[in-house]
């Protein structure tokens, strides 16, 4: 009999528990509905402060009432130091892409009371005048206003180039967002939604940094630390690769993606923000088992161990850390002002006249100098080229009146965009009826012969004014199966009277994990509609090179140009990767002076400034070493590549150096190119490692 009463206890308190369940489920379901209706009606701009104020880049800081009773570090299994792929390969933001990441923006309520909130863990947030942690609910933002329109129009854009990856934080969110996608004219078809609970929309810095590595060329995520008071956007990371199919490698490092430049080939560009994220001794927040909020402790890090760091988890050939600026909406990111068009070229800020002397814009010009006057680490060591485009100006055209008025109420930037494939997710601040036309529609104009080929799919972003950050801000590409990558320094232009030839030595890097079957050049005189094509010669393993043909004794002449290379397993990928819409341009004659914007001179000839003898011995084990006749007539950079094109070591032979000896008693097997000169005054010679 009392095991029986037993059982009708626990059954009656089952059966109350999940009558609560239901209760409160419905409860809130009640506030979804009503929210998301009155999202519906709402006036234009109704919710513009709360975005600003719950969504801004960087998240909230208040005076937060947490449980100094428990404590917890980051230092634990979750979080272990990291062994990571020694041959890792972190790819341009310009290469081809599988799929580019984004959520939707959420309005989040508390669920007693129905205040404004900002959502920390799944289902527990703090109302926007609080500090604990009370119940939440979320629904997505669909407002019928240009705030809503960006992220509808970006998901839009990016599906007609690649699928669109939606996080969103209910399931039946999707059903929502598809059909108000298809009431504004902008139906999904190439889309994957993702579940999992969310902070805001800021997927560039909480977002997984892909990266290829191994043989096979697979497809990992590196997992960096977020800001502590987005818990959730942490996951994401994390949560987004294991469900895609992606090994992912968590790190305690903390850093942003909107800091991270990469250009494909073993160098970072980044602000010192990153320093002082890893400075103090703040990590995460986190639920305690009791539903209090507590703060994770962490060790702080010197800027050396930063730079260790990211040189180990990235596999850095170079770590370039610039000074940050200060006037950018509270970030020190580096896509605020800079961005890459290829391996080989920047785009930067150009601030107006008015503003040349305030100390960011200074700051953006010494930093491009730096970059500009320093060796690359492309396979054939060529300095970089910039190209500057305008900062974009209030909507009436005029410049801003001090730095703190561009800080909080504006930082605008062209160059906060998204590559998918052919086509950039173009960030504006115009439309039909308002802003600044003439000055957007000049800057667009000079992006496009920037960007050669490219889509621009323009959106109004002028609902982000004042959040630090836009397109690219809110969206991160997972790199493309398979790829075939082209390595290429592109010639610039040439003074055949300085340097007279009948043509123009080219080279290439294509690389593939089947192999390359054929790499071809492509080349016509501005005018003309057919192209002309050459087989690209194998200089050495997968190195290409073949000579552009010109007429030395014109005063001046246009070619465009493009690489093309097909893979053994049947993949054909073009270099630019718009071609043969887009393409490069090489300016030639016995006139010809520059070049547009870019800045340097190439030679483009084979001038040898060092002789040089043959590796012995070669195979080599543990070291070889060649010999200089003649002495090196002056510094000479020399780079050891692999097949890849990752640079595995940097030295320099001094004047009057007579050999030249490398280490490679850490190398693997294998084939490698050693690279003495830079620009196209080089010479090549391959070792051979067997061990």
């Amino acid at each position: 009999m009392k095991k029986n009463l037993s059982v009708l206890v626990i059954a009656f308190f089952a059966l109350t528990i999940t009558a609560f369940s239901q209760t409160e489920n419905d409860k809130i379901e009640t506030l979804r509905k009503a929210t998301l209706q009155e999202i519906k009606s709402a006036p234009k701009d109704a919710y513009k402060e709360y975005f600003k104020n719950i969504h801004a880049r960087t998240p909230l800081k208040k005076n937060l009432t947490l449980d100094i009773t428990t404590k917890a570090t980051n230092d634990n299994n979750s979080k272990a130091p990291l062994e990571v792929p020694s041959d890792m390969i972190y790819p341009g933001e310009f290469d081809e892409v599988q799929a580019v990441m984004m959520t939707w923006p959420y309005i989040t309520r508390t669920v007693s009371g129905d205040q404004d909130a900002s959502q920390w863990f799944e289902g527990k947030g703090i109302a926007y005048n609080g500090n604990t942690l009370v119940d939440v609910y979320s629904v997505p933002y669909l407002g019928n206003d240009d705030f809503a329109d960006v992220f509808r129009k970006l998901a839009y854009g990016i599906q007609q180039y690649s699928q669109v990856w939606i996080n969103i934080w209910n399931a039946s969110d999707s059903t929502l967002i598809l059909q108000d996608m298809t009431q504004k004219g902008m139906p999904l078809t190439n889309y994957r939604f993702f579940i999992n609970n969310g902070n805001s929309f800021w997927y560039r810095d909480c977002g997984p940094v892909a990266f290829y590595y191994g043989e096979e060329d697979q497809i990992g995520f590196m997992d960096f630390e977020y800001y502590g008071g987005r818990p959730l956007d942490d996951l994401i990371a994390k949560r987004i690769g294991e469900q895609a199919g992606f090994p992912v490698y968590t790190t305690t490092i903390e850093y942003e993606g909107g800091n991270i430049l990469v250009d494909g080939l073993g160098s970072l560009f980044t602000s010192s923000a990153v320093y002082a994220l890893n400075a103090d001794r703040y990590g995460l927040y986190y639920l305690t088992p009791t539903n209090q909020l507590g703060q994770q402790s962490k060790t702080p890090l010197s800027k050396q161990q930063v730079n260790d760091s990211l040189t180990h988890l990235m596999n850095l050939d170079r770590c370039v850390v610039l000074p940050e600026l200060l006037y950018d909406g509270g970030t020190g990111h580096i896509d605020l002002y800079a961005d890459m068009v290829d391996e080989a070229t920047f785009v930067s800020t150009k601030h107006p006249e008015v503003m040349a002397n305030l100390s960011d814009p200074i700051k953006v010009e010494q930093n491009m100098d730096s970059i500009t006057g320093m060796f690359s680490s492309t396979p054939f060591g060529q300095k970089y080229y910039n190209t500057r485009i305008p900062l974009p100006a209030k909507n009436n055209g005029a410049w801003y009146t001090s730095q703190q008025e561009y800080n909080g109420s504006y930082t605008r930037s062209f160059s906060n965009h998204t590559f998918v494939n052919g086509a950039i997710m173009q960030p504006v601040f115009y439309n039909s009826i308002s802003g600044d036309v003439a000055g957007n529609t000049a800057a667009i104009e000079k992006m496009k012969q920037t960007y050669p080929g490219y889509d621009f799919v323009e959106i109004d972003v002028r609902e982000f004014d004042g959040f630090g950050g836009a397109i690219h801000c809110i969206t991160k590409q997972v790199p493309a199966e398979n790829p075939v990558r082209i390595y290429h320094y592109p010639v610039r232009w040439l003074n055949t009277t300085e340097n007279p030839s009948n043509g123009v030595w080219l080279t290439a890097l294509a690389q593939n994990k089947s192999g390359i079957e054929s790499t071809k050049l492509y080349y016509r005189t501005k005018g003309q509609s057919e192209w002309n094509e050459i087989n690209m010669n194998v200089y050495d393993g997968n190195i290409y090179d073949a000579v552009l043909p010109i007429n030395p004794a014109l005063e001046a002449d246009t070619i465009e140009y493009y690489i093309s290379a097909t893979s053994n397993n049947g993949k054909t990928i073009n270099k630019p990767i718009t071609a043969p819409k887009g393409f490069y341009t090489f300016v030639y004659g016995t006139q010809v002076q520059s070049n547009g914007d870019y800045i340097g001179i190439d030679c483009m000839e084979d001038i040898k400034t060092i002789e040089l003898g043959e590796f012995f011995p070669n195979p080599a084990q543990n070291s070889t070493k060649i010999e200089i006749p003649q002495g090196a007539k002056s510094e000479v950079p020399v780079k050891v590549i692999n097949l890849k094109g990752q640079v595995l070591a940097t030295s320099t032979i001094h004047k009057g150096q007579t050999s030249f000896e490398i280490n490679t008693s850490s190398m693997r097997s294998g084939n490698y190119w050693v690279i003495f000169g830079e620009n196209t005054n080089v010479s090549i010679k391959k070792i051979v490692v067997v061990k």
